[in-house]
């Protein structure tokens, strides 16, 4: 008995020792393709850049890309910053984080507020008619007595 215990201990150790080996081989080659399409993205973006685009680059500038520099080693962009003060900063093409891609901004109405006389609607009851009908309704009590009269009064002590 104890002969069949130790293979199925045995059994298990060889099938945690495979498991072990089958990460040490497939994690790197899932994290190569994982490296892969993001050097893809940010080789697509690099290359789609154009004058004019709206950009933030990885430590933080926002600015207009105003002139576009391809070496054959590098990569320049001119970006424009700034707003009354404009200052101009030369950054490699892969320092670019972000293309802001242009919304489509809806034009701005303007409306004019006028004011108009408001009007009693004719077909509104005031306020006594309203009243007048609640009291002469067959199902409700009515009381003549005004509230400060319901109320009893308290007595004041004076020493």
């Amino acid at each position: 008995m104890t002969s069949m215990l130790l293979e199925g201990a045995q059994w298990w150790n060889y099938a945690l020792i495979g498991v072990v080996a089958l990460l040490l081989i497939a994690m790197p080659i899932l994290m190569n393709s994982r490296n892969k399409r993001e050097t893809q993205k940010v080789q697509e973006q690099t290359n789609s850049l154009k004058v004019g685009d709206k950009v933030l680059t990885t430590s933080g500038v926002y600015g207009t890309i105003v002139e576009l520099k391809f070496d054959d080693s590098k990569k320049i962009v001119v970006i424009e910053t700034g707003g009354k003060n404009k200052s101009y900063l030369s950054v490699d093409a892969y320092a670019i984080y972000t293309v802001f891609k242009d919304e489509i901004v809806a034009p701005k109405v303007e409306t004019k507020i006028t004011e108009k006389e408001i009007k009693p609607n004719n077909k509104e009851k005031s306020l006594e008619e309203q009243v007048a009908e609640v009291t002469s309704s067959d199902n409700i009590a009515v009381t003549t007595e005004s509230a400060e009269e319901s109320v009893p009064k308290k007595k004041s002590k004076k020493k």
